[in-house]
């Protein structure tokens, strides 16, 4: 049974970013936090088994101003 789309159901939202060299990646808050995820570079999807996660998840840091 699919889940039921409500605020208490929601733990934070993404958004799917591009950095300047052509890297995708998302960032966003979970749970109040900052958070940016990256694509795993490790994860070898030839390998029915593999156990690797697709993404990672990460809490963000601010980039210092200039």
């Amino acid at each position: 049974m699919p889940q039921e789309k409500t605020r208490e159901n929601e733990l934070g939202a993404l958004w799917l970013k591009e950095s300047k060299n052509g890297v995708a990646y998302m960032t966003g808050t979970i749970n109040g936090i900052q958070v940016v995820c990256f694509h795993n570079d490790n994860k070898n999807d030839e390998d029915p088994d593999d156990r690797q996660p697709d993404w990672r998840v990460l809490k963000s840091t601010p980039r210092p101003r200039p």
